[in-house]
C-alpha cells in the first residue's frame, strides 16, 4: 500500500530518477530530507544539534553562529565606517592574510570556541560514534 504513503512514493519517484552508485541515491534522499532523524541536543552555552544523514552526520551550530552575526550587527550599529572599511579589508585579502582578519575580528566578537561540560561532552561524542562507528574496529583479543 506504497501508494497511500506519500513519502514511500516520494522516494520511489526519487530511486528511479536517481541513477548512480548507492551513495548517491542516499545523498539525493538525503538531500530531499528523506533520511532525516531528529537531532540529538548537546546542551551548552552554544547548544549544538547533531543528526545523522545518509553520508555521515550535520552538525548544527546555529547558536554560536547567531551569537557572531549578533555581535556584528551591533558592532556595525555603532561604528558603521569602521566595520564596513574591516570587512571590505577582509574581502580583498586572500590566503593567510585573509584568515588573520578574520580571525582577528571573530574574536573581537566573542571567538569560536564553545565550551561543554563533561555530560554534554561525553554525549556529543557518544552521538557521534552512534552514528559512524569507531575509527578502528574492534580488535579481538588473543586467545
Amino acid at each position: 500500500m506504497a501508494d497511500s504513503n506519500p513519502v514511500a512514493r516520494r522516494a520511489a519517484i526519487l530511486i528511479r530518477n536517481t541513477s548512480g552508485t548507492p551513495e548517491e541515491i542516499a545523498a539525493a534522499l538525503d538531500a530531499a530530507g528523506m533520511l532525516q532523524q531528529p537531532p540529538t541536543r548537546i546542551g551548552g552555552a552554544y547548544p549544538l544539534w547533531v543528526r545523522p544523514t545518509g553520508l555521515g552526520i550535520a552538525i548544527d551550530a546555529h547558536p554560536l553562529v547567531s551569537a557572531l552575526i549578533r555581535g556584528l550587527a551591533g558592532e556595525m550599529a555603532e561604528e558603521p565606517e569602521d566595520v564596513a572599511a574591516e570587512l571590505v579589508a577582509i574581502a580583498e585579502a586572500s590566503g593567510p592574510e585573509q584568515d588573520a582578519l578574520v580571525l582577528r575580528l571573530l574574536d573581537r566578537l566573542g571567538g569560536t570556541d564553545s565550551r561543554y561540560a563533561t555530560a554534554d561532552a561525553r554525549l556529543l561524542a557518544e552521538r557521534v560514534l552512534s552514528i559512524v562507528g569507531p575509527a578502528l574496529p574492534q580488535q579481538r583479543r588473543a586467545s
